[in-house]
Formats: structure tokens, C-alpha cells, sequence
């Protein structure tokens, strides 16, 4: 098995900021009225979350739309459209009009593995896209279930080592980061997990609580309700530091395994060829929902740490991260 670099979300995100562009497109660069004017009084604009009411991308964009909705003075509506992995409501966004009124998540990494593995038949690709900035940031963590027999990393780890290929672990996907982040913690340690793909966050999570699968990983914010309810028991967060929502929860680090950091950033972007002036107008404010300290607390909350990163840098971090993990792609489709 070949040995995979790891991804670093923090060094990433703290590239030296580039002229914004858009992913592969750069942004439209013609001013116009309708840009100059950009909210028309009254407008709608449509936060496109392409996972169901309920899921962590809603909760997050429904604490966030109102400060833009403020700032902006135009109506802010968030619309859910799941489907496909994702797919269905990214291949919205890519494919909506590029006058400012429709943005969406494009997460990172999670986006990279609905257009890198051609079996989700996406309709986009990184040039599709001009993001607007990334607000908060998830840190990576790995669940049991409660009375799971595993009580630490250590023995996890160790039964895995012991009967290889044989203990389970859920995703919210194939290709998603999820998989990718398991494909790297198999080739850094010598690991060989069974993986087991589930359709979403909430039945991955479902699947640890009810005992279906012997761990999982995922982001600290999608497991935070059933660790704080006690349904899970959370072994270890894959940062450097402890994490401010579960502090009592040891790092992989000082469990005594050489990894790196791994996150997730919550990243917004229009169409690509949307102009220029609308996306800055639709970072500035962003940026400033970002800052609000209600929104910041209402982020915390929700066990997701508020985290601004400009439009220059994601569309840094999309690019580099992306040849980052097309190799790791590519390998688990050669072993299909």
C-alpha cells in the first residue's frame, strides 16, 4: 500500500493570500449595474445546503443567513437540496445563474471527492466555482459507541492491528473526507480498518449509537449532541491541541500517534463568472457574520469553531487540496 501525505487544513488556510479568482474560473470581470446595485431592495438570495433540514451544513447556514440577511438588506432564504452524496445540490450551485442571488456550500475537503471519483456523476469540477470564504472550521474526532468494549485509542487501534481488515468503521460516504481521512490514518499507521458507507452524517452517527459499526469518524459538531447526551464515548480528537467543545477528550498526538491535524472548513461559493464586485460584496459580508460575536456563540454552540478564511485563501487551499487528495482518490478507485 503506498504511504499517502496527510492533509493539513491549518497550514493551508494560512497561505499567503492570493488575488481572488474563482477555483478554476476567475470570478467575472466586468463591472456591471446590476453589480453595482447588488442586493436590489427586496432581493431573495438562496443559501443552497446540499444535505437535509437538520444535518450540521443546515444548522450552521441558519445561524449565519440572518447576519448576512441583515448586512445585505435582502432576503436570505435557506434551501435544502440533498441528494446524490451531496451531488444534487452542489450541481445547483454550479449550474445556477451567476448573478450573485445563489450560493452553497462547497466544503473542504468534503467537495473534492464528489467530483474526483466519476461514479458520483458530478456535473462541476474546482473551475465550476468562485468561493466567497470559509466562516468556521470542524475538527476531526473518532466515536464508539458507549458501552463499546474499546476504551480507549490504544485498544482500538491494537484490535485492529490484531485482526486486520475485520474491526468496522462508518462514513458518511464513499470518496468523502471521512473515507480519505481513514484511507490516510491506514497507510500513516499500518492500519487496516473494514470500512462501511452510509448515506449520511446522521446515519453514519446512527450507526455508532446503535452499535452497527465498532467506531467512526467524523466531524467533533455531528457527534457532540449524542456525546453530550452520553450515546457516545469520544476517544480521540486529531488536532494538536485538545478541543474547546470536548476538552476532556485526548489528542491522537498525546495518545502517542504521529498524525496530523485533520478539519474540515466550512467554505461558501458562487457560480463561477459571477462578478467580481458581487463576490466581494458577498465576502465583506460574510465576513462580517463571521465576526458578529451572536453569531460566534451560536457557531460554539454548535460544537463548530467560528474560523474566518478570505475568498483569496480557499481558493488556495481548494487547489492545493485538491492535488493533495486526487492521488488518495484515485487509489481507492483502482482497488474498486
Amino acid at each position: 500500500m503506498k504511504k499517502l501525505t496527510a492533509l493539513t487544513t491549518t497550514a493551508l488556510a494560512a497561505s499567503v493570500a492570493l488575488a481572488l479568482t474563482g477555483c478554476g474560473g476567475q470570478a467575472g470581470s466586468t463591472t456591471s449595474t446590476a453589480a453595482v446595485d447588488f442586493p436590489k431592495a427586496g432581493a431573495t438570495i438562496e443559501w443552497i445546503v446540499p444535505s437535509a433540514a437538520g444535518a450540521g451544513n443546515d444548522i450552521l447556514a441558519r445561524i449565519v443567513a440572518p447576519a448576512m440577511q441583515e448586512d445585505l438588506g435582502a432576503n436570505i432564504k435557506v434551501v435544502n437540496k440533498e441528494g446524490g452524496s451531496q451531488v444534487v445540490g452542489l450541481n445547483y450551485v454550479a449550474q445556477s445563474k451567476a448573478d450573485g442571488l445563489t450560493f452553497g456550500y462547497t466544503n473542504i475537503p468534503s467537495i473534492l471527492g464528489r467530483y474526483l471519483d466519476p461514479s458520483k456523476k458530478a456535473a462541476f469540477d474546482r473551475s465550476s466555482f468562485t468561493p466567497i470564504g470559509s466562516f468556521a472550521t470542524n475538527s476531526v474526532v473518532i466515536g464508539v459507541n458507549k458501552d463499546s468494549k474499546y476504551k480507549s485509542l490504544k485498544e482500538l487501534f491494537d484490535a485492529v492491528k490484531a485482526e486486520p481488515g475485520k474491526i468496522t468503521v462508518g462514513t458518511d460516504s464513499r470518496a468523502g473526507d471521512d473515507h480519505i481521512n481513514l484511507r490516510l490514518l491506514e497507510n500513516q499507521l499500518g492500519l487496516d480498518f473494514n470500512i462501511v458507507h452510509y448515506n449520511s452524517g446522521a446515519d453514519k452517527v446512527a450507526a455508532i449509537v446503535s452499535g452497527e459499526v465498532d467506531f467512526a469518524l467524523g466531524g467533533v459538531s455531528s457527534f457532540f449532541g449524542q456525546y453530550k447526551s452520553g450515546d457516545i464515548k469520544l476517544l480521540t480528537v486529531i488536532e494538536d491541541n485538545t478541543s474547546p467543545f470536548v476538552p476532556d477528550v485526548p489528542t491522537m498526538k498525546s495518545a502517542g500517534y504521529d498524525v496530523k491535524p485533520m478539519a474540515s472548513n466550512f467554505a461558501l461559493s458562487v457560480p463561477s463568472k459571477t462578478p467580481k464586485e458581487v463576490v466581494a460584496k458577498l465576502e465583506s459580508s460574510l465576513k462580517k457574520a463571521a465576526e458578529t460575536a451572536a453569531v460566534q456563540e451560536k457557531l460554539k454552540g454548535a460544537a463548530t469553531q467560528p474560523t474566518w478564511v478570505p475568498a483569496a485563501e480557499v481558493s488556495k487551499m481548494w487547489e492545493e487540496r485538491e492535488t493533495l487528495i486526487k492521488p488518495v482518490i484515485d487509489e481507492l478507485l483502482k482497488q474498486q
